[in-house]
C-alpha cells in the first residue's frame, strides 16, 4: 500500500447534519491520491457514526474520534 500524495484533515463537532456532505464534496475531487482524516472532537451527535459509515465505504477517509472536546 502506498502513502497518499497529501492530507486533507477536517475538524468536526456537531457536524451530524452536513459531515456526509462535507465528505462527499471531498472525495468527488477529481484528482484523488489523498487521504481525508475527520477529527470528530467530542461530538454529543452522530458525527462519529456518519464518519465511520463513510470510512467503511471509501479507504481514503480516517476518523480520529476524540471522547473530549478540545476545540482549535
Amino acid at each position: 500500500m502506498s502513502c497518499p500524495e497529501f492530507s486533507i484533515v477536517m475538524p468536526a463537532y456537531n457536524a451530524r447534519k452536513f459531515i456526509h456532505e462535507s465528505i462527499n464534496s471531498v472525495l468527488n475531487q477529481t484528482y484523488g491520491d489523498f487521504e481525508l482524516i475527520v477529527i470528530n472532537d467530542g461530538s454529543t451527535d452522530d458525527t462519529g457514526v456518519v464518519v465511520s459509515g463513510s470510512s467503511s465505504v471509501d479507504s481514503r477517509v480516517k476518523l480520529i474520534d476524540n471522547k473530549v472536546n478540545k476545540g482549535v
